[in-house]
């Protein structure tokens, strides 16, 4: 499976490294990850370097720069990773080999219709720079709106863009809330189909159960679903890959949250109440999963901007949080207005 640990990794004779290590820390610079040899020398310290070659370039790297040469041609060292980066290529659909030429020597195996940058015409700015808008053209074929299956999400790690965690979580999120956008919608016009449940007195006990009820969803959504170390747990520590199963797990949990604050409200506005007073409090009772209701919408909607522009945003340097904030608070006024109604409940 492809973990494609670095972006690039330059492929070129020792003769040539003078020209390559400028175009190497550039890219350092611009945040690009790169393989280079001179900076591995503890890793690869005691290995068999051929392994660990033919290992780096077919499954670790997006792209192999292939700094076509004389000397490029002519070096043993460069043949094999030259035939270790060509076999991937074949392979492959996308784009995985990107030549930059130093004279006009021919690479056997390469055609000649394949596109390249010329370091006699294009300075290390240039090259460096446009390493950095490849990566940010090259993203998964997942987007916010891929049905999550899991094919969908094996695809996804396999490929593992900038921030997959976040686009899987967010993809999760978003069309697990699209289901119950009707209902949504529907809360906030007061709205919910009778249920069957008829209360004839003046309701305090059951509204007072609800109250309870909602307590305790909300209490396990703080203390198990979005805990700090729930979040690291499926998104990974810093510099740390995430667990996909975990990824969709907690996204789940985040809709089924949703979806039992919102049951909770409907059953209110479901309810038939023969006590005027009654229907009253528990009108007002159900706002109180407004604002729940809206902060994690909120963070939905959030989710799915971010996640639309995530890898591009990614590779082109941006910092981005990707913590999934989320507050439950219910508003002082609202919490006199339903106290004030139960107090008229129990005259």
């Amino acid at each position: 499976m492809a973990e494609y640990e670095f972006d690039v990794a330059p492929s070129f004779a020792e003769q040539d490294r003078a020209k390559v290590e400028p175009i190497v820390r550039r890219l350092e610079d611009l945040g690009v990850k790169v393989y280079y040899d001179e900076d591995q020398l503890v890793a690869r310290w005691g290995l068999d370097l051929i392994e660990l070659t033919t290992e780096t370039l077919t499954h670790k790297v997006r792209f192999v720069l292939m700094f076509a040469s004389r000397h490029y041609v002519e070096h043993n060292w460069a043949r094999h990773e030259r035939k270790t980066a060509q076999a991937r290529a074949l392979g492959q659909q996308n784009e995985y080999l990107l030549p930059i030429k130093l004279d006009d020597t021919e690479v056997p195996g390469l055609l000649s219709s394949i596109g390249y940058l010329d370091l006699r015409v294009h300075d290390t700015e240039v090259i460096a720079q446009s390493v950095v808008e490849k990566l940010a053209q090259h993203r998964a074929e997942f987007t916010p709106s891929t049905p999550i299956t899991p094919k969908s999400v094996a695809a996804l790690v396999r490929e593992k863009p900038r921030g997959w965690e976040y686009l899987l979580y967010a993809t999760v999120v978003a069309q697990g809330l699209a289901d119950l956008q009707q209902k949504y919608r529907e809360h906030f016009l007061r709205y919910s189909p009778r249920n069957g449940i008829v209360e004839h007195g003046n309701g305090i006990d059951l509204i007072r159960d609800r109250n309870v009820l909602l307590g305790e969803i909300i209490k396990v959504a703080v203390e198990s679903v979005f805990t700090p170390e729930t979040q690291e747990a499926a998104f990974g520590r810093s510099g740390e890959p995430g667990d996909a199963d975990r990824i969709v797990h907690l996204g789940e949990l985040f809709v089924r949250t949703f979806a039992e604050i919102l049951d909770w409200a409907r059953g209110i506005h479901g309810t038939s109440y023969a006590h005027e007073p009654a229907r009253a409090a528990a009108r007002v009772q159900a706002r109180f999963a407004d604002r729940q209701l809206e902060a994690m919408h909120a963070v939905a909607r959030d989710l799915r901007e971010v996640a639309d522009t995530l890898v591009e945003r990614l590779t082109a340097g941006e910092r981005i949080d990707m913590t999934v904030p989320l507050v439950f608070e219910v508003e002082p006024a609202l919490e006199q207005e339903f106290k004030a109604a139960l107090d008229r409940l129990s005259r």
